[in-house]
């Protein structure tokens, strides 16, 4: 795993889990070299802190997150297929409506992550552009993640 840095504990009173993976590989390294357990979490109902929630099925689906929304909402993942193209037209509309020389800035400068972004689409518009940790503010969903339990 090249960025441990980005990983983030929650310490509870027996174990603590860690959280943020880029990738499901990534975690899965992480527990074979910590001696960790991979468990599936979730931020729900407006929760700063974790709890046991495997409603995502992210070890069956092997994928590191998954956002829960609302069903009028539908969410890409940069691993879709088309997820990058959509995401240029973004970045060109910008630059357009922006008469902006460099829209991609906007995602360079915010450190993020490639596999964090995330294309949130309602009724067929493009409703927003934003990464995992922010939909749990930005729109109130709930996050399920792949963590590694570890004890304290």
């Amino acid at each position: 795993m090249e960025n441990k840095e980005r990983l983030q504990e929650y310490v509870y009173d027996d174990y603590k889990v860690v959280t943020n993976f880029e990738t499901y590989e990534d975690a899965v390294r992480y527990a074979a070299e910590t001696g960790g357990e991979m468990v599936e979490i979730g931020f729900v109902d407006g929760s700063d802190n974790p709890l046991a929630d495997d409603t995502a099925q992210l070890m069956n689906i092997k994928k590191p997150f998954r956002v829960g929304l609302d069903p009028e909402y539908t969410v890409y993942y940069s691993e879709d297929e088309g997820f990058q193209e959509m995401a240029q037209n973004i970045l060109e509309e910008m630059k357009e409506l922006e008469d902006d020389t460099l829209p991609e800035d906007w995602i360079d400068d915010q450190n993020i992550a490639t596999g964090d972004r995330i294309i949130i689409v309602k009724d067929g518009e493009i409703n927003t552009v934003t990464t995992r940790e922010r939909i749990k503010y930005l729109m109130r969903g709930n996050l399920y993640e792949i963590a590694v339990k570890l004890p304290n």
